[in-house]
């Protein structure tokens, strides 16, 4: 039992913000380190700006820095979840800002409905 409140301790991870000069949600990004599973990345918001992950149990949101990755929001599935759509909502009003449509997102827009034939 002990063994276990240890483990759900050590999940509960919040997402410090961290100052931004735009107006962009804030969220403490991190260099990306591997936990020795396999990092499975599932979508890939507007432009490849962001990129939803899983490893080891964990959700989080994986974004290019330069010739590496950084992350946040690495927890649990709605955690994370809620850290990716407030950043691909943010990037999404920037392309409508400038006038340009931004590419569908199933995240933000609910997953299509397939009609059988």
């Amino acid at each position: 039992m002990r063994r276990v409140q240890t483990m759900a301790r050590a999940r509960q991870q919040t997402v410090e913000p961290e100052q931004d000069e735009q107006d962009q949600p804030a969220f403490k990004w991190e260099p990306y380190r591997t936990v020795g599973s396999i990092l499975r990345v599932s979508h890939t918001s507007c432009c490849g700006l962001y990129e939803w992950a899983s490893e080891g149990g964990q959700f989080f949101v994986l974004r290019r820095a330069g010739d590496r990755y950084e992350e946040t929001g690495r927890g649990l599935y709605r955690q994370a979840r809620a850290v990716y759509i407030a950043l691909a909502e943010h990037h999404r009003a920037e392309h409508r800002s400038r006038g340009e449509a931004p590419e569908p997102d199933d995240f933000l827009d609910g997953f299509p409905v397939v009609s059988k034939p």
